[in-house]
């Protein structure tokens, strides 16, 4: 019997180790097999820990097969550790490369001692930061109701606030047919973001397959919180939008088509002034930039999306594409996308970046060597604080920083 305990440890630490190196399995979701290997990879403290179990009871035991895949385990275990420090070096580089030299330097010095000083190491203290700030929730605000249907927000502001503060509306994921505001552990981002000053509006938008009715709902969800900035205690002019995957897609089309008569909104609200739909911002995580890239699947979501194949409906295709409507003037964008996504590959990240960078727009891409989609969903993970470190960094300098163009 110990050495079947032993045994077992040391297979689960390999397990685990293997399921983060090995390439993305495409599976069904109900399996969960892929939400497993995100587990995995992102807390490689998991094949540590029963890794550690496996050679200690394999040794005790005599089980040389314990130890082997304990040590296996282990050995896979420390590899993101040990490449960490290299790959924040690089998420450094790339913040600076995008934003210029003495970036951090706009940011007020009271803004910038919200945050962590130092990209974390650690799981710890983004957990005990979690459960020691202080956010006020309000669920289930109605904002609109095109056609019918009743889309609403969830709103998370800090509980001490002086005067108007920026405003982040975060749009969520699931390939334009599921998902919904505050879905998984996103939640918990709101409520980090909430507590570094900002008001965020968690928003829903029409999961019907009706495009461009998404993108409506979400300029709709703009010209609302710009429409109530009042109430919430918003600068209209500091108003930025988050979006992952699916949503990371409408964010960058509702920050790009800004009062594009191409794309209206789906609603009318407030006054005529507040009308404006531009943003100061952009911050997206593994968004389908191009979507003339994605496979030619008739079954698949966004053939579904947008009534056909690319070969059949190019120009639709296009128009449908963030990375068209790349031009100068657009509002400084910040994209995170993981090496090893193959659901959206990075190449559509790529892409739009080298647009951006290629239009004079003021553009960071900060690329996961190991990352997968919903890289940056745990957000006490292995990744989740690197990335919630340059983040907070991109938002304050986007909402504090001179405009060199004014």
């Amino acid at each position: 019997m110990p050495k079947l305990k032993a045994t077992l440890w040391g297979a689960l630490s390999a397990a685990l180790g293997l399921l983060s190196i090995l390439p993305s399995l495409h599976v069904s979701p109900r399996w969960g097999l892929d939400w497993a290997q995100l587990v995995a990879t992102e807390n490689p403290g998991l094949a540590l820990v029963s890794g550690g179990l496996g050679v200690w009871r394999g040794l005790r035991a005599r089980s040389g097969r314990a130890v082997l895949l304990g040590a296996i385990g282990l050995a896979l275990g420390i590899r993101p550790h040990i490449r960490r420090k290299a790959v924040n070096r690089a998420m450094s580089e790339a913040m600076r490369e995008g934003l210029g030299l003495g970036w951090q330097a706009q940011i007020p010095a009271e803004v910038h001692r919200r945050f962590a000083q130092s990209h974390r190491t650690d799981l710890w203290g983004p957990i005990l930061y979690l459960l020691r700030i202080r956010v006020r929730e309000t669920r289930d605000v109605l904002f609109a109701a095109p056609d019918g249907y009743p889309l609403r927000v969830d709103i998370y502001q800090p509980e001490e606030r002086a005067g108007l503060l920026p405003a982040i509306i975060v749009v969520h994921g699931g390939a334009w047919f599921h998902g919904d505001k505050s879905n998984y552990a996103f939640g918990l981002h709101d409520r980090w973001l909430a507590a570094q000053g900002y008001v965020v509006f968690d928003v829903q938008y029409r999961t019907t397959g009706v495009w461009p009715a998404p993108l409506a709902d979400v300029k709709c969800a703009v010209r609302w919180v710009k429409s109530q900035a009042a109430r919430y205690g918003v600068d209209p002019e500091r108003i930025a939008l988050m979006g992952r995957s699916a949503g990371g897609h409408l964010a960058l089309m509702a920050a790009y088509t800004a009062n594009d008569e191409r794309f209206p909104a789906g609603c009318v609200g407030g006054e005529p002034g507040a009308l404006d739909e531009s943003v100061k911002a952009v911050v997206v995580s593994y968004a389908p930039a191009d979507l003339m890239l994605w496979p030619a699947d008739p079954d698949g979501a966004i053939a579904r999306l947008l009534g056909g194949l690319p070969g059949e409906i190019p120009e639709r295709y296009r128009e449908a594409s963030p990375i068209t409507y790349v031009r100068p003037g657009l509002p400084p964008t910040l994209i995170i996308h993981g090496q090893r996504d193959r659901l959206v590959t990075p190449v559509h990240s790529e892409q739009l970046f080298n647009h951006l960078r290629a239009a004079g727009v003021r553009s960071v891409l900060l690329r996961i060597p190991w990352g997968r989609h919903g890289v940056d969903s745990l957000i006490v993970g292995l990744t989740g604080p690197m990335i919630q470190y340059d983040v907070d960094r991109f938002l304050a300098w986007a909402f504090h920083h001179r405009d060199d163009s004014a």
